[in-house]
């Protein structure tokens, strides 16, 4: 017995998104609409997308959950056969009058969240950036990609810890709005003291593939390294440098009771690695390596390191301050620092001088 296809709807350009766009924001969160509508996520972003039309049972399990008298909505019945239109042009209306207060503040949260794809609700999919020149600003970014980035086609992600980390993310935020004219968003996962400052832009992904090299996925597959006009300039390494132990990097106690004090980069990529050791070495700061990590224990050069690389992350610069005086603090006792005004309103990135 021949299979009857399912018909497919046709809704007014738009629509689609954005009943998807407000079911999601009712539930809280894309997992649990994949969840309730029984789809995958890569399916759920199609839909979301436009790129392909809504079988009738998810459009009538939508229309459902929100309440929607489908047959007030401008749409169409789709078969390989025919189409017939019903209903008005004010079905998108019942909606508003549904929920009168809400549906602005769903709109703006869909479009401030970017929940699907990370692009904008009734936008273009295409954001235009700020192509900046190579500066000081651009290379230390680029070290916070290479550090704890990760990139799609479409979007960047920089892992964080929620505990520690807000401060630096407010400096990323920043950073990414001065030199690329975006917004970022961070997301925290549930359960974890993960967090990630998510930036959603192709175009920024494509900068940074066609003019240094970065490609989308798997960095150490990939082989995603310090460009080299960044890891061939004196200025432009430092501040990569700075970005790389900012995210990927500590500033820490080490030894018996803490009595030795400790800088590190640490990666399993060996060719990243062997640069960033290369740029401490020329530096005259790192006095060692391995397979796994670069640095130095030796306080002189932990000085020289924050009086000529300097750093953007209050956590780093906080335990850097408090052992100058005279304080060895353990890793969960930074929180309380960070709420401390001297630290909070460090100008950032942070040199020592003076000394």
């Amino acid at each position: 017995m021949m299979k009857i296809k399912e018909r497919r709807i046709k809704l007014d350009k738009g629509k689609q998104r954005e009943l998807i766009a407000i079911m999601a924001n009712k539930l809280g969160s894309v997992k649990k609409l994949s969840k309730e509508l029984s789809v995958p996520y890569s399916t759920l972003k199609g839909y979301f997308e436009e790129v392909r039309l809504l079988p009738e049972n998810l459009f009538n399990k939508i229309t459902d959950y929100l309440g929607i008298n489908k047959n007030r909505l401008n749409m169409r019945y789709l078969d390989s056969n025919w189409g017939s239109v019903l209903g008005g042009k004010k079905g998108m209306a019942q909606l508003e009058r549904k929920y009168p207060k809400k549906i602005l503040r769903w709109r703006k949260e869909a479009i401030n969240k970017a929940i699907i794809t990370g692009t904008h609700y009734g936008y273009s999919n295409i954001k235009k950036i700020k192509t900046p020149f190579l500066n000081k600003k651009l290379a230390e970014f680029i070290g916070i990609y290479l550090g704890d980035g990760t990139m799609t086609k479409h979007q960047l992600r920089i892992v964080g810890d929620s505990r520690f980390d807000k401060l630096y993310f407010d400096y990323i935020s920043k950073l990414v709005s001065e030199l690329f004219g975006l917004k970022t968003s961070v997301l925290k996962q549930k359960n974890t003291n993960t967090s990630l400052l998510v930036i959603y832009s192709k175009n920024l992904c494509d900068f940074l593939n066609k003019n240094f090299n970065l490609k989308p996925g798997d960095k150490i597959r990939n082989r995603n390294i310090i460009p080299k006009k960044v890891l061939h300039n004196r200025d432009l390494s430092k501040a990569c440098l700075r970005g790389l132990i900012d995210t990927d990097g500590s500033v820490s106690r080490r030894g018996r009771n803490g009595s030795q004090f400790c800088i590190q980069f640490t990666s399993h990529n060996k060719e990243l690695l062997k640069q960033v050791n290369m740029i401490g070495r020329n530096l005259k700061i790192f006095t060692f390596s391995d397979k796994t990590g670069a640095g130095t224990n030796k306080w002189e050069n932990i000085v020289r390191y924050f009086q000529i690389v300097g750093s953007s992350n209050p956590k780093h610069i906080t335990r850097f301050l408090l052992r100058k005086d005279g304080k060895n603090i353990y890793r969960n006792d930074l929180s309380y620092y960070l709420e401390q005004e001297k630290y909070k309103t460090l100008n950032l990135p942070f040199t020592l001088k003076g000394v």
